[in-house]
């Protein structure tokens, strides 16, 4: 089998649809975060931001991409990320949610625009800001623009694996990090506060 690993500059429109679907279902309320991708709105923030009737809200699937559409920190044009919760969860209506043509390509569109420089390069000159420094965006121009991703599904798999391998060490090497982090601290208080008894 010969397969061509050239990567072209796909619109988003070919490769993500909106499937438009509400939160008929009552489901929980997830937000967006630069770090975590989607989180329980509860657990992220220590409570619920969402209206009583969240009927509206959108629904989220295994998989999909959501684009936050508000400015944050190095991302002033909004987030986008892929789901990674294993259940249909729901976003406020505000955000943009759309399906991939196949996870891999979800999780490539997802690295792609992890990182700032390529968010910004690729929604600057599609938004208008308001006033208050509100993103004028809809979801048809969202989509209107291209990034590089690889034609090839076979690809697209192999690089979602190798994705997924790096991810996996970073969450390695953040506990690591984090336990260590503890470990210090009780070292610390017991032999700083206590005495060393």
């Amino acid at each position: 089998m010969i397969i061509d690993y050239k990567w072209k500059n796909i619109y988003l429109s070919d490769v993500l649809y909106e499937h438009g679907e509400r939160n008929s279902k009552n489901l929980e309320i997830y937000s967006v975060s630069v770090h975590k991708g989607l989180v329980n709105q509860i657990e992220h923030l220590g409570r619920s931001y969402a209206a009583k009737d969240t009927s509206n809200y959108k629904l989220v699937k295994p998989y999909d991409i959501v684009y936050t559409k508000s400015p944050t920190g190095d991302f002033p044009y909004g987030i986008v990320k892929q789901s990674k919760v294993n259940k249909e969860v729901a976003v406020s209506p505000l955000y943009g949610v759309f399906t991939p043509k196949n996870k891999y390509l979800g999780a490539l569109i997802d690295n792609y625009f992890e990182f700032s420089e390529n968010a910004n390069r690729y929604l600057k000159p599609i938004i208008q800001k308001g006033a208050k420094n509100t993103i004028n965006i809809s979801n048809d121009t969202f989509l209107s623009q291209s990034i590089p991703l690889p034609m090839d599904e076979y690809e697209q798999k192999k690089w979602y694996e190798l994705i997924e391998l790096f991810n996996n060490c970073i969450d390695l090497i953040e506990r690591d990090i984090d336990a260590s982090l503890e470990l210090k601290k009780a070292i610390c208080f017991r032999f700083l506060y206590k005495g060393g008894a």
